[in-house]
């Protein structure tokens, strides 16, 4: 009797053991809010539409985007360790959507109001990975661009869903038409089938690469259709209060294995916190090529910065404000094949400019009640002088995490 509790015990023991070495979180973020968008385009000949959205809860919450995530961790021993990740967004978190289907109204105003298919799971993270204590992790699957760090984390507003930064991107379901959309994202947020490097900190220095191939799913039609990436970004952390990013990222579009797009991203930004404020700033460039042109013609060169400032006014309230200015060059036709470059079927060359001002109130740790107001405009120049697009939006909002 005392060996068989005896034995039970050191079962007991060691089953304990081996499940303190690996665990699996469940976690999220519920995000609803109420937003009203107003856009209007005007063409070079002065003609007007404007386009107005009301929506409640659908659609990505304008603090952050809804998500149910699964994060697994197993040390191995050695120094090494497997993690997993996989995480989706849910964008019918107002109508408890967990799948496709169903329609609803996405515009109404001049334009003739449309219907769109819901969805509820949408792919975000899908990713697995080995680290070493050594030599840093390696990750495959669908995951963040190499660049999305650099620019993320120098944006006052903390890569909101809202207008008014250079991040904005309004969605073409659930917000805005992309011929309405004044919409200036630099870069593609998740890459898919990706390998990437991530180095350990070395004193103050994280060094990330990345390469994969039929990057994008839309383009990838035929086995010999697909987009090429490859980028990588540096961030130093070295000094207190201060963090530096810089950051590129090649991608190419090939079809019949003829290379005929290529798009580079650049960012550099940094920020610094003087403890009543924290102060951002970030340069990006976003330039797409014609390389079947027999001059390399280049379609589309978009530069932007953004400024901007974060502060806690209380313990429980913040505020931030930012405001970005750039140009936009248009050699050729406008490009749609990659849809998060800033392009638009209204305006080819333009000036660009928009800000945003928000604030946040923390009822506690996990949810937070928001507001945020946020415009933007792109003025036609050149070929396109006197077409523009312009938008502004506004958001009160509640968030969760969990």
């Amino acid at each position: 009797m005392k060996k068989s509790l005896l034995a039970l015990a050191a079962m007991g023991a060691f089953v304990g053991a081996a499940q303190a070495q690996s665990s699996v979180t469940v976690y999220g973020v519920l995000d609803a809010s109420y937003t009203a968008i107003e856009s209007n385009s005007t063409t070079t000949a002065g003609a007007k539409t404007t386009i107005q959205n009301r929506n409640t809860v659908n659609g990505d919450g304008a603090l952050s985007t809804s998500r149910l995530g699964f994060r697994g961790v197993e040390d191995m021993g050695g120094g090494l360790s497997a993690q997993f990740v996989l995480e989706f967004d849910l964008i019918n978190l107002g109508n408890g959507a967990t799948g496709d289907g169903g329609t609803f109204a996405t515009t109404t105003g001049a334009a003739s109001a449309t219907t769109s298919t819901g969805r509820g799971f949408g792919p975000r993270y899908s990713y697995i990975g080995l680290s070493s204590k050594e030599l840093g992790t390696l990750r495959l699957g669908r995951q963040e661009t190499s660049i999305h760090g650099a620019i993320a984390a120098n944006l006052a507003g903390q890569a909101n869903n809202a207008l008014g930064s250079l991040y904005s991107s309004l969605d073409s379901t659930y917000q805005l038409a992309t011929a309405a959309s004044p919409a200036v994202r630099p870069h593609n947020v998740f890459i898919d089938n990706a390998v990437t490097f991530i180095s350990n900190n070395m004193n103050g220095v994280t060094v990330q690469l990345q390469t994969a191939q039929n990057a994008y799913s839309a383009s990838q039609t035929t086995p010999s259709a697909g987009v090429q990436a490859s980028g990588g970004s540096i961030s130093f952390t070295g000094v207190k209060n201060l963090r530096l990013d810089a950051g590129m990222i090649v991608e190419g579009i090939t079809t019949a294995n003829v290379n005929n797009i290529k798009r580079t991203t650049k960012a550099l930004g940094g920020n610094y916190d003087f403890g009543v404020a924290q102060v951002f700033a970030l340069h990006t460039q976003n330039k797409v090529e014609n390389l079947n042109a027999t001059s390399g013609q280049i379609w589309q060169d978009t530069k932007l910065t953004e400024l901007g400032v974060r502060a806690p006014v209380s313990r429980v309230i913040g505020v931030w404000g930012n405001y970005f200015a750039g140009t936009r060059k248009n050699d050729g036709t406008n490009i749609t094949t990659m849809n998060a470059a800033a392009t638009s079927s209204a305006v080819a060359a333009a000036d660009i400019k928009g800000y945003q001002l928000g604030t946040t109130y923390a009822f506690s740790k996990r949810t937070t009640a928001y507001g945020i107001y946020g415009t933007q405009k792109l003025d036609g120049n050149g070929a396109a002088a006197g077409a523009k697009l312009d938008a502004t939006m506004y958001a009160v909002g509640l968030r969760h995490t969990f």
